[in-house]
């Protein structure tokens, strides 16, 4: 659990950095329900004399009151349950909110192995469904299968996309920078995380970029309203990784399908385009 650990420290240190406000505690007030692995919760919230305070309710039901202060620009509090204590942490994200769940024991220690990182989204938001194959992002499983990685990824925050990609076994990581619009939507999450894992270094060789160009390419993208277009590019090359990646593990073996795989792969590896290239497009 050291890399989890290291993700919250790094998310703890960055949110940190910054100066509480009164539209900061504006932006965390609000009816918020949980998405993906926080499917079921729900946050409600309301600004009070510099403080937030409200309710939260967790995915069997039970509530909890909320006092938070702010911390940086972060909100903190301590939720009590009738089995437990929960300490919880924060901050906006997008559209919605970013926490981290921290149980303690009797001992108020926290318990570093139930430690979770959820998202929330305001109540009423419209969701994409999540696509066949996806599953949620966890940050205890030590090998992630590439398919599933390239299914879910998406719909991760990218501290999970680092422990994500960082799991997946190294074999498979070639496949994915023979794809450039992929690898850059991958290098976009890996690049905006608190948590930068070794293979991050990997990712980027080769690709003519860095952290801070990929990141500024993106906010350009986003600026010139070009993010539907990026998407339907990366969406279009991600149909093709897929069946090669299931083909590679052995997850399909059906001769229709990875005979045509083998020889896209054997395309891209000829082709040789990079990140950089396809990011100037856009």
């Amino acid at each position: 659990m050291r890399r989890l650990a290291a993700i919250c420290i790094g998310l703890v240190a960055l949110i940190a950095a910054a100066s509480p406000g009164r539209a900061q505690i504006e932006r965390l007030a609000g009816r918020f329900v949980g998405v993906a692995e926080a499917e079921g919760m729900v946050i409600d919230l309301r600004a009070e004399r510099g403080r937030l305070v409200g309710t939260f309710t967790d995915s069997n039901g039970l509530s909890a009151p909320v006092e938070a202060r702010m911390e940086g620009s972060a909100a903190e509090a301590m939720l009590t349950f009738p089995a437990r204590k929960v300490r919880i942490r924060f901050f906006p994200e997008g559209l919605g909110l970013r926490l981290i769940s921290i149980p303690l024991d009797e001992s108020g220690q926290p318990l570093i192995d139930d430690i979770h990182i959820l998202a929330f989204v305001p109540e009423g938001t419209r969701m994409p469904e999540l696509p066949a194959g996806y599953t949620p992002p966890s940050y205890r499983v030590r090998v992630v299968d590439p398919d599933s990685f390239l299914v879910s990824y998406p719909f991760w925050p990218p501290e999970a996309v680092a422990f994500g990609y960082e799991s997946i076994e190294p074999r498979y990581r070639p496949m994915f920078a023979l794809f450039p619009h992929v690898l850059g939507d991958i290098l976009w999450k890996l690049c905006s995380s608190s948590y930068r894992p070794a293979v991050l270094g990997e990712a980027l060789r080769g690709q003519g970029v860095t952290c801070d160009s990929v990141l500024a390419a993106f906010r350009r993208i986003l600026t010139r309203g070009r993010f539907d277009a990026w998407k339907a590019a990366v969406e279009k090359e991600a149909a093709i990784l897929l069946p090669a990646l299931r083909c590679a593990r052995g997850y399909v073996v059906r001769p229709e399908i990875c005979q045509p795989a083998a020889r896209a792969i054997a395309d891209r590896a000829v082709a040789m385009n990079s990140v950089a290239a396809v990011l100037g497009r856009f």
